[in-house]
């Protein structure tokens, strides 16, 4: 998986992009069909803007955006929130047809008498 860090008015130091990669590189375990995730970060007067975009093969994007007082616990904040969306879009692509031998199926296949 491709991670791309850019910052907007703040200077992405080593420590930043280490911590952003040890973090994000867990995502591919919630979409194994990742390919590539764009973070961005950005300061401004007393808060901090983390934002992502992850691409996913065969599906649409997974945005998030998070915002903290620091830089780290925007980041923090936001791998929550784009594990949590992504989790749920892949619970929603699996459990879109009941699975077999369900009770919803196995009343369908039982002969009315």
């Amino acid at each position: 998986m491709q991670i791309i860090i850019s910052g907007r008015n703040v200077d992405v130091t080593d420590a930043i992009r280490e911590h952003i990669d040890e973090r994000f590189e867990r995502l591919s375990k919630f979409e194994p069909r990742a390919s590539r995730i764009e973070v961005i970060l950005a300061e401004e007067k007393t808060r901090s803007i983390a934002e992502a975009v992850m691409s996913v093969d065969g599906s649409g994007p997974v945005v998030a955006k998070a915002e903290a007082s620091e830089i780290r616990t925007a980041v923090d904040r936001l791998y929550d929130r784009l594990s949590r969306r992504a989790r749920k879009e892949r619970e929603r692509r699996r459990n879109h047809k009941a699975p077999p031998g369900s009770s919803l199926t196995a009343t369908l296949d039982e002969p009315e008498e």
